[in-house]
This record gives structure tokens, sequence and C-alpha cells, in this order.
């Protein structure tokens, strides 16, 4: 943020993201609990849904964004490999998308 960036976002593997705002406010979004099968591509999954949110919803704020990627991802850690293994809106909970 020194360098002007107004919002930083981290993602932490299976303990969620850390996210710090442009009020220099930084919150921890926890990751839901899920057995992990195999983690590569759990980032693209989650950056993939971040990017999603911010096209097709970009009236939610930020944080609930980020919430609701971290929860694709844990999704997609739960089957083995990369692109196979990121879900289908069908196999989403419906309340990802209200």
């Amino acid at each position: 943020q020194e360098r002007g960036c107004k919002v930083v976002l981290i993602t932490l593997g299976s303990r969620g993201a850390y996210l710090k705002d442009e009020a220099n406010n930084g919150i921890l979004i926890a990751a839901p609990p899920v057995k992990a099968v195999d983690t590569t591509g759990a980032g693209d999954s989650f950056i993939g849904a971040l990017a999603y949110y911010m096209a097709y919803y970009p009236k939610l704020p930020l944080q609930t964004m980020v919430e609701r990627s971290c929860q694709v991802a844990a999704f997609s850690v739960q089957k083995p490999g990369t692109q196979v293994s990121f879900p289908t809106k069908e196999e989403l909970p419906e309340e990802l998308f209200l």
C-alpha cells in the first residue's frame, strides 16, 4: 500500500485470505474447513471465482467476494486435479449466487 496499491489481498491456503482495504483495515477471511484431496489449482479456482464476482456482482462488497471465493476454492481442493476439480455453478450452494 505504501507503493500506491489501494487494496491488498493475500491468499493463505487453508487459512483463507487476508484483505487490507483503502482505509487500512485488515481482516483475515477464514476458509471453510474441508478435507483436502489435492490443493493443486486452488489459487486459480480462488482467483477465477473472484474475477467472476467482480464481473457479475460488482456491487457486492469486496469482503463478500473474497469470502465466496474462499468457499469456491475449498470445493476445488476436495477433488483431485486442477481444472477438472473446479466446481460448476450447479455443484455450488445457491447462496453463493444471491
